[in-house]
């Protein structure tokens, strides 16, 4: 290996080195920095979630109900892991949201595979509730996102719709 090869990888070394440090660093600030009020535990919040389950808002925001939509999704999936795309869009549906416009992806792939993961799209108050799930990504992840022009959630091939 020439001098310059062995420079260069010196100082690849050391930049991902100090980036790994550096956001070592940058995680730790941000969850140390807190106010002066004490505050609950994040397990004692979540004991107090389990324990009082969240209500629809049929009248509310997206966002006013996306804790809603996650905890459908984590009970749902609690009660059978195996859960596919057909069957949590129908517990959603079932949960008050309604079949009207629930969109969501294949369990299986072009060529047979089982999917890594499967969306679903709730149109709620002109904007959506998504949610991701599946056997490669650890439990339930949702977000509010805008609507599409078309009125729907999620966008490509192999989406289907509930109602």
């Amino acid at each position: 290996m020439t001098v310059k090869k062995r420079i260069a990888l010196a100082a690849f070394a050391l930049a991902a080195a100090s980036a790994l440090i550096l956001s070592g660093c940058a995680g730790g600030a941000s969850e140390s920095s807190s106010s002066s009020k004490p505050s609950s535990s994040p397990a004692a919040s979540e004991t107090a979630k389990a324990k009082k389950a969240p209500q629809f808002l049929p009248e509310g925001s997206a966002k006013d109900n996306l804790y809603y939509f996650s905890w459908v999704m984590e009970q749902a999936l609690a009660a059978d892991p195996a859960t596919d795309a057909t069957t949590m869009a129908q517990k959603i549906a079932d949960s008050g949201f309604g079949a009207a416009g629930i969109q969501f992806t294949l369990d299986r792939t072009a060529v047979g595979l089982a999917s890594d993961s499967m969306f679903i799209g709730v149109p709620f108050a002109g904007e959506c509730l998504v949610g991701q799930f599946g056997p490669k990504i650890s439990g339930v992840k949702t977000d509010v996102e805008p609507a599409l022009a078309s009125g729907g959630c999620l966008l490509g091939t192999g989406i289907q719709t509930l109602g």
